[in-house]
């Protein structure tokens, strides 16, 4: 009875929205292949095979560039998997070990993320303290089969001042045969204690070349937003993925935007497909792809600017027909960005922010 209760709560786990999980993606902890790091990979392959891994490691690098996906893969080994390559990381699906982690169910892993509120029904916008406590009683007991206790924070970014103060009292006197992984996206922002108490890997971008390969054996697309996409996306598979995924909410509408500077007759004819864009990224279930068009749209005007300065196009597809100083595309930036950022901190209406920052560019 005690087993098949503990089946049941898994599966209504599962069945809950995941913070640490990408709309249209598959989770990190179901992924088993790997595109890039391949380095990286050898050089924690060697200390977890010498046994002489540290206690808690830092994995950094942008959004969308595989760190969780990394991290579940050097998981899987800790805690037994036996990878099918000597030198590397590569459990299989197949294995045991794999399927119990990839279920929660393996009682010496402890995945650490925001949390689901069943009293809001939305996940929680920072981890709790409550959360990060957790991770202390965790380590405090034996291992259940005799080796590794091992937990994941996804991301240490999300946790507030409390939460992060607890990991550190962990990180200080860590047990036995424990191991705690951090990821962070913006590694500059953590507490300085905590990224002196742990060994650092930083995940670089993934060449162009070996993405768009991944890419095409991914998803079908036409070739113009494959190469949009792996430009957007700065070597991040995740998020060149997620580009792909949500071409028609966000690629098309951004080619549209960029191609209808030369062909608008009259400010009206702009402004209705900027009403257009904001209208439907300001949807609940266009999250993602307003979050992604935002970025891409930055970095759209970025590159921009370089253009303006040098001449040379290193966007997605092609520069906008606007004559503008570099100055003047720097300071456009720049507007977004705080627009963008008031529109986030304090919870502005979505669908006003991104046309007022679509006008702005006009």
């Amino acid at each position: 009875m005690a087993r098949a209760g503990k089946s049941a709560h898994m599966k209504e786990q599962a069945a809950l929205p995941e913070a640490d999980k990408e709309e249209n993606c598959p989770h990190p902890r179901t992924v088993y292949s790997l595109i890039g790091h391949e380095g990286a990979e050898e050089k924690l392959a060697k200390l977890v095979n010498s046994g002489d891994l540290h206690h808690a490691w830092l994995i950094s690098g942008p959004k969308g560039v595989g760190k969780a996906s990394f991290a579940y893969r050097l998981i899987r080994t800790v805690l037994g998997g036996k990878a099918r390559t000597t030198g590397r990381l590569d459990v299989p699906k197949s294995d045991a070990i794999a399927q119990r982690i990839e279920a929660l169910g393996h009682g010496d892993f402890l995945l650490i993320r925001r949390p689901y509120d069943e009293k809001t029904k939305k996940i929680r916008s920072e981890i709790p303290v409550a959360e990060a406590r957790r991770i202390g009683q965790f380590f405090s007991k034996k291992a259940s089969e005799g080796g590794w206790r091992v937990c994941l924070i996804d991301g240490i970014d999300d946790m507030n001042a409390n939460a992060a103060n607890a990991v550190l009292k962990t990180l200080e006197e860590p047990p036995k045969n424990a191991l705690l992984i951090l990821l962070s996206n913006t590694p500059g922002k953590l507490l300085p204690t905590i990224r002196s108490r742990c060994m650092s890997l930083s995940l670089r971008a993934v060449a162009e070349q070996e993405l768009r390969s991944w890419l095409e054996g991914k998803i079908e697309a036409e070739q113009i937003y494959i190469d949009a996409a792996i430009k957007l996306s700065s070597g991040a598979p995740g998020k060149a993925l997620a580009y792909l995924q949500a071409q028609n909410q966000v690629l098309k509408p951004l080619k549209s935007f960029i191609e209808s500077f030369p062909n608008s007759n009259s400010a009206s004819a702009h402004s209705i497909l900027a009403h257009s864009i904001s209208d439907d990224l300001s949807l609940a279930s266009q999250a993602l792809s307003h979050d992604l068009f935002w970025d891409g749209l930055i970095m759209t005007i970025d590159k921009q600017a370089i253009y303006a300065a040098f001449g040379e196009w290193e966007g997605a597809f092609s520069p906008l027909a606007i004559a503008k100083p570099v100055d003047e595309w720097a300071r456009i930036k720049s507007n977004l960005m705080q627009m963008r950022a008031a529109q986030t901190g304090l919870n502005m209406n979505k669908k006003q922010v991104l046309l007022q920052a679509l006008l702005e560019i006009g």
